[in-house]
């Protein structure tokens, strides 16, 4: 089948749109598949031959974006690339967004007569803060929007319950299917303890710890996974956090630990890929997120997939994700205290911990790439 995935975000870039897309295309070119992905990723970036033998790129014209350094503005029409998709002659054009690279999807799809399929990634409505359009119109307006786009799909693709149900409330008629995220269960992995303990001392951990792992971004609250941690040093618990990942808030965050005088226990690793990011989550005990604006984040199927019990708030996709007291358990959002309860009780009962640890791994296993692959395929083929 020859497969056309477009997107306004593409490794090496690391965000969860991003790696879904790459999965998506080195997973269907792996089986077989024709697959060229149009994104804002340049061809002679160092990363490009990692992936030059399995699947073609087209890059896409493109502006830094103002208000999220790293990201960047695709434009909808590109001449260059209408030609290349015609030559190309997809089957199937998947959208993994409905801005930039989403019009020339669509575009593509009606120059081809391929059918065009559309990812809905995740809550845009609260991300409206990074471009000053935080308020209840814009919200509306951004829902709207997304069902506008996707009554122009054949198939709309969430990888939760919870990001699907509103849309045809919104006004949404395409056909949903409900298709989770893929992640890599042969890179992350669950280690015995002497690996573990090999691997705290790499990062400079002495003791047990929790670790977060994502975007560093206003949206992602860490100021309250940070808050919960000085609690458990109040308590004289030998306890570390790890901080995995960038982002605009990284200067604040570093600021909020040296104001609560947990500088000495907190570790900014910055962006991690591949290998050192498996042993980064493998070094920890537990992982802790504290965002309400979570769909199905990577995050934390890679943690779970390394055997990391999950805390995270009672919110939108993540209940789907993590079931209370079987992988994980649920707190109540933006309360500090409440993550302490849940990290002092997992850290001091260990068989609770591990038995959590268990099932984290296995939950991950439904979410590897051969499995999420095989659906997607079914959903390619859908005729309905």
């Amino acid at each position: 089948m020859k497969i056309a995935i477009v997107s306004d975000t593409f490794f090496p870039q690391i965000n969860g749109v991003a790696n879904v897309a790459f999965d998506s295309a080195w997973s269907l070119s792996e089986i077989g598949h024709d697959v060229v992905v149009f994104a804002p990723v340049e061809k002679n970036n160092q990363h490009h031959e990692l992936y030059s033998q399995t699947f073609r790129t087209f890059f896409l014209s493109s502006m830094s974006f103002f208000a999220y350094p790293g990201e960047r503005i695709t434009m909808p029409i590109s001449l260059k690339g209408l030609f290349y998709i015609l030559k190309f002659k997809p089957e199937i054009i998947h959208s993994h967004t409905p801005f930039g690279a989403g019009w020339f999807a669509y575009f593509g799809a009606k120059l081809t007569g391929a059918k065009l399929i559309t990812t809905h990634h995740t809550f845009f409505d609260h991300y409206l803060k990074h471009i000053f359009l935080d308020y209840d119109f814009f919200k509306k307006l951004s829902w709207k929007y997304v069902v506008w786009y996707g009554n122009r799909c054949d198939v709309l693709i969430s990888p939760t319950e919870a990001l699907a149900d509103p849309l045809p409330e919104s006004g949404l008629k395409t056909q949903i299917a409900i298709l989770k995220n893929p992640i890599n269960t042969e890179l992350f992995f669950p280690v015995d303890q002497i690996k573990k303990k090999e691997l705290k001392k790499k990062f400079g951990i002495t003791g047990p710890s929790i670790v977060y792992m994502g975007r560093l971004s206003y949206e992602k609250s860490i100021d309250v996974i940070l808050k919960a941690f000085k609690l458990t040093q109040n308590q004289n618990i030998n306890l570390y956090c790890m901080i995995i990942g960038d982002g605009p808030e990284r200067e604040n965050l570093e600021r909020l630990s040296r104001e609560l005088k947990i500088e000495n226990k907190v570790i900014f690793t910055g962006l991690l890929r591949g290998r050192e990011l498996a042993e980064a989550l493998q070094a920890n005990d537990i992982f802790v997120t504290a965002s309400k604006s979570e769909n199905m984040p990577l995050s934390v199927l890679e943690a779970e997939a390394t055997g990391l019990p999950i805390i995270c708030p009672n919110e939108k996709g993540l209940v789907e994700m993590v079931k209370h007291n079987i992988d994980g358990l649920h707190v109540s959002k933006d309360n500090a205290v409440s993550f302490t309860n849940a990290i002092i009780d997992l850290i001091y009962n260990d068989k609770k911990r591990e038995k959590m640890s268990k099932a984290a791994r296995e939950n991950s296993l439904a979410y590897s790439r051969e499995a999420i692959t095989s659906e997607l395929e079914e959903i390619y083929n859908f005729n309905g």
